[in-house]
């Protein structure tokens, strides 16, 4: 029953939509005579006839919208030698800058910013932990980790060893170490970040310390 019922709403709609269609194709035989016009009073604007579509239907406007910041420009900092900036782009578009370094650039540094205190030092350094196999630091273990001098000021830094779980990884990297520092401010959190197999970041620690250094706000020429 249920299937005659469907078969026959099928019907009334195939017959409903061929009615509808064949009223449109009588009327396009038809034609109408203009028998009226009016002149563009003197009043209104002038028409644009050789701005492009983009700018005609605001698509120019759309596109300045998507458009991010450029964040890069807020800082400046001195790439150590021996390190490369990575030419394939972060995916995230997290990573101000990405930089690879050992002889199969296998080491990886970049600096990132986020608004705020961006889930707050606790969250941000179990969370690195995590990525390395560790258990959480409890907030004793978190208040008594060591400072180190960062834009004027101090900076929270970690260094962890274990097996590396980047974000979006399948497998972990065995052997690895961790070194990173995390300044937040009330504006925004800086987070410094190195990892790579345990010996090359070893070999790197002394120039990951001077990359950190080297970071500074852009302020204007005066």
């Amino acid at each position: 029953m249920r299937s005659s019922t469907m078969k026959s709403t099928l019907h009334c709609c195939a017959v409903l939509s061929c009615s509808l269609f064949s009223a449109s194709c009588d009327r396009l035989g038809e034609r109408e005579a203009i028998t009226e016009s009016r002149e563009i009073s003197s009043h209104a604007p002038k028409p644009n006839v050789d701005i492009p579509s983009a700018t005609r239907f605001f698509d120019d406007a759309k596109e300045e919208q998507q458009q991010r910041p450029d964040f890069r420009s807020l800082l400046t900092w001195t790439i150590p030698e021996g390190w490369s900036e990575n030419t394939t782009p972060d995916p995230m578009g997290m990573r101000l800058l990405d930089l690879r370094f050992g002889p199969g650039k296998e080491g990886e540094c970049y600096i990132s910013l986020m608004p705020g205190s961006a889930g707050g030092l606790e969250a941000n350094v179990n969370r690195w932990r995590t990525q390395m196999g560790q258990p959480a630091y409890t907030p004793d273990e978190i208040t008594k980790l060591p400072k180190k001098p960062f834009f004027n000021r101090e900076a929270t830094f970690v260094a962890f060893d274990g097996d590396f779980k980047g974000f979006g990884a399948e497998a972990a990297k065995t052997g690895y170490r961790m070194l990173g520092i995390i300044h937040s401010a009330e504006q925004a959190t800086i987070f410094v970040k190195l990892t790579g197999p345990k010996a090359l970041v070893d070999q790197n620690a002394a120039a990951f310390d001077a990359f950190c250094q080297s970071i500074k706000p852009n302020l204007p020429q005066q």
